[in-house]
């Protein structure tokens, strides 16, 4: 029996694909100019997004809004923060006792997110916001400490609406 496939030496070579390098592409492209194809339509509370830059609002490429879901003093991780829309509103939520910390790997992204941070915290009267570059899959994590935190802190009620939830972790 004689096999039916192609000798190796006859199948074409495929050039390897750089994942990171595309995405790092298009993101870059979205910090430089809108580009609506990036874009996820969400609804934004309009009272978070006065103090927000055009530039910032422009160029968001997020997918959700998590500032239902956010307690005054808490500390917000925002992993792929993109140009800081999303970190700028949960600055606003958590208030000047809590804090946010954007990560992202775009420089470009991080350019315009860092650039709009003074004058965002200026228009709230606090600065509650950091960017970091940062790959999310190199991100280290202490899993025992996690552990001993959510030992102490369970999550329970998870249906609860979140004026409840705020009340109980204060």
């Amino acid at each position: 029996m004689t096999d039916p496939r192609p000798p190796s030496s006859t199948l074409p070579v495929l050039p390897s694909l750089d994942v990171e390098g595309a995405v790092r592409d298009r993101y870059s492209a979205g910090a430089r100019a809108l580009s609506e194809d990036l874009c996820c339509p969400v609804e934004y509370d309009g009272r978070y997004l006065e103090a927000i830059p055009a530039e910032v609002l422009e160029r968001d490429y997020g997918c959700g809004d998590p500032s239902r879901h956010l307690c005054e003093g808490e500390t917000v991780l925002d992993l792929g923060s993109g140009g800081g829309k999303i970190c700028f509103i949960a600055s606003q939520v958590v208030g000047p006792a809590g804090r946010v910390i954007g990560v992202d790997v775009n420089d470009e992204m991080l350019s315009l997110a860092r650039r709009n941070a003074p004058l965002v915290a200026e228009r709230l009267g606090y600065a509650n916001v950091e960017f970091k570059k940062g790959r999310i899959q190199d991100l280290k994590l202490d899993l025992a400490r996690f552990s001993e935190y959510l030992e102490g802190h369970p999550i329970r009620d998870v249906g609860l609406d979140r004026q409840r939830l705020c009340a109980r972790s204060a």
